[in-house]
């Protein structure tokens, strides 16, 4: 991956991270999965283009927020 696609990804996950934080502060809290899965498809939907698989952006948003898919 060239460094312009890896800053490219980082930035959508880093505004796929932020928006998924502020889903999640509402009162009610929301249901996880009804909430999560369209954020994160509509922003992936923006590198697609660049040959990132949907799986490969979801690991992307855990190692950058420290998750590696362990869920808590």
């Amino acid at each position: 991956m060239t460094p312009e696609t890896d800053n490219a990804v980082r930035a959508a996950c880093r505004r796929c991270t932020e928006e998924i934080q502020q889903a999640m502060r509402k009162k009610p809290k929301p249901n996880w999965n009804e909430t999560v899965p369209p954020i994160i498809k509509k922003h992936h939907q923006i590198i697609a283009p660049l040959g990132v698989s949907l799986l490969e952006f979801v690991a992307y948003i855990g190692r950058l927020n420290r998750r590696f898919g362990v869920e808590s």
